[in-house]
């Protein structure tokens, strides 16, 4: 639980994510712009944008702790009694809450027209939803740390549709991206294999991960007219419509029935969903998106380091160097060249939403 301009342009900052938001068309030319101006580059930062982008740096990171312990907490709450559609169906429904209350008393954005507004929330209705689906339901089955890694797969499979719909140049960085990823998910797929996990676990993580790839692709259009906030809280609402659905349809509002499920759930969604997300949109408008989804690297790290703490799990060597070959990749792919940048516009908005609006 992952994911903008209007014509009023009533905020400047490039936008993100699930999730993984998004970034205005020329995000990346402008954060180019933005460095040259302020000193960013052989001549240094000066002492005030140097503690921007320090402060940016932090947010990045505060954001990619909160998002790496979800998987670590659903894991907590499963043990508390919950089952994966409470947990989602209250997650989704607190996160909701509180964006729509950032939406209307601080950010307070141009209305965008009805298309996109329809358009969030059938992302979070068809495609976080289903991808959140997945992620819990895996997580019942398999390793917190081995679903978290497995999901870091989404932006090789972005960029390999990207590639064969010729929406990206087959440059030798990201091809060479590809590989390692690619490599690296037969390396984790073989090493928990090996190890006895459940295959069924393993595929649904994966899923998620070629789900949340989908959620990216069809959300292009949508951050470039779509405040991040109002976005972040109109795919919580249709995610939460998704799991009340699939609740009613198994007998009953799916909502937690005791008092520490509930303070189980509102956890996740302060710590591991709205926090986060606050978190990553304050350190994208201070350091870009670009930057922004290279430290988001520091995710799974997060999870695999208090999965192996709180819940005892070790990666085996073989799976130990598949994640390293998936998260190189992943470096791979975020850093694009300055001079890539203004023939990037499309991958610059991938990149942004990349950056996981509301987690898992």
């Amino acid at each position: 639980m992952t994911s903008p301009t209007t014509t009023r342009r009533r905020w400047a900052a490039p936008v993100a994510t699930p999730g993984r938001p998004g970034a205005p068309a020329d995000g990346g030319r402008r954060e180019h712009q933005r460095r040259r101006v302020d000193g960013d580059g052989p001549g240094g930062l000066s002492p005030r944008i140097d503690g921007r982008r320090r402060a940016g740096l932090a947010a990045c990171l505060l954001s990619a702790t909160g998002f790496g312990a979800l998987p670590v907490l659903g894991k907590a709450a499963y043990d508390a009694g919950l089952g994966p559609l409470p947990l989602l169906w209250g997650r989704f429904g607190l996160a909701a809450v509180a964006f729509w209350l950032v939406v209307v008393f601080v950010v307070r954005p141009a209305r965008p027209p009805a298309r996109f507004v329809v358009a969030g929330l059938l992302m979070g209705a068809l495609g976080y939803a289903v991808e959140a689906g997945l992620f819990f339901v895996a997580l019942e089955r398999v390793d917190a740390s081995l679903v978290e890694l497995l999901l870091y797969a989404y932006p090789a499979i972005v960029t390999a549709v990207a590639l064969g719909a010729g929406r990206e140049a087959p440059a030798p960085r990201l091809l060479a991206a590809l590989a390692l990823a690619t490599l690296g998910v037969i390396g984790v797929f073989a090493g928990s294999l090996a190890s006895g996990v459940d295959p069924v676990g393993l595929a649904l993580g994966l899923g998620a991960a070629a789900v949340y790839a989908g959620y990216v692709l069809a959300g292009e259009r949508v951050v470039a007219a779509v405040h991040p906030v109002l976005l972040a809280a109109l795919v919580a609402t249709g995610a939460t419509a998704s799991f009340t659905i699939a609740g009613l349809v198994h007998g009953g509002l799916p909502y937690p029935r005791t008092a520490g499920a509930w303070t189980s759930v509102a956890v996740i969604a302060a710590v591991a969903t709205v926090v986060p997300m606050a978190a990553l949109f304050a350190g994208i408008e201070r350091v870009g998106a670009s930057t922004a989804s290279i430290v988001s690297t520091f995710e799974p790290v997060v999870t695999v380091v208090l999965a192996g703490l709180f819940l005892g799990e070790n990666l085996s060597l073989v799976e130990a160097t598949g994640a390293a070959g998936v998260l190189l990749a992943v470096r791979l792919l975020a850093r694009r060249p300055d001079e890539a940048v203004p023939a990037g516009r499309r991958a610059a908005r991938r990149q942004s939403l990349a950056s996981r609006s509301t987690g898992g």
